[in-house]
């Protein structure tokens, strides 16, 4: 795992094919593209996934790799995450045509929408979408519906919506959902999650504890990775 200033976009891991986020807005799609392209040249049965949101998905970065993905075929599989809100711009004031799965169906790709509140819909959405695309059908398009109950980030004062609106969303929350649904099935639902809680408590404290323990990074290693090797040199 490798590790760099900006926080969750800079993470990756690329023994687990985790190629990590991206501080551009749509600019890990282009790069999806690239690793779709490297697999079908390869003949490897592989399925790359892109996630990004409505905001992304105005960017041209978006056009242009739905574009080539149909054209090409590429094994690539688009996840919209349509949350109603680009940062603070409410999905119908910059966008014409706000259903976006049908847009991406334009570009000659099999493309649906899904109700991303849904757990168990969405992972059934997941598991058909990726099991075409490894088949061969070509790049699939999934706009999963859903809503984001915190502001943007921890600088965004969160004026541009109601407060009414964001707890009628959070009446449909998908985690409450699903809870009830297995309590519902029967089992002990509330003593595994508690088993779940801890250990995820216990692992982000060990997290945190490696993190404060480690050494600060060398000043030499500022351009690690940054410039190639031959201008490093000169």
């Amino acid at each position: 795992m490798q590790r760099r200033p900006g926080g969750s976009m800079h993470l990756f891991d690329a023994g687990r094919r985790f190629y990590g986020g991206n501080a551009i807005v749509a600019g890990g799609l282009p790069l999806a593209a690239g690793l779709a392209l490297a697999d079908r040249m390869r003949a490897d049965r592989r399925v790359t996934c892109c996630f990004f949101g409505d905001g992304a998905f105005a960017e041209g970065e978006f056009h242009e790799t739905a574009n080539l993905a149909a054209l090409w075929r590429l094994p690539l599989l688009l996840v919209c995450e349509n949350n109603l809100y680009a940062m603070g711009t409410a999905l119908d004031r910059h966008e014409a045509q706000t259903d976006l799965a049908m847009r991406a169906a334009s570009y000659g790709m099999v493309a649906w929408a899904v109700d991303g509140m849904d757990v168990e819909a969405v992972e059934q959405a997941a598991r058909r979408a990726a099991e075409a695309v490894r088949a061969g059908a070509g790049p699939h398009f999934l706009e999963l519906r859903t809503y984001r109950f915190r502001a943007h980030s921890m600088y965004d004062p969160d004026r541009y919506r109601g407060k009414a609106e964001i707890e009628r969303w959070k009446d449909r929350d998908p985690i409450t959902r699903l809870l009830d649904r297995m309590r519902e099935d029967g089992g002990p639902v509330d003593e595994t999650l508690a088993g779940i809680e801890r250990r995820v408590a216990a692992e982000v404290d060990h997290a945190v504890e490696a993190a404060e323990q480690a050494p600060e990074e060398p000043v030499e290693h500022l351009l690690h990775h940054v410039t190639s090797a031959a201008r490093e040199a000169s």
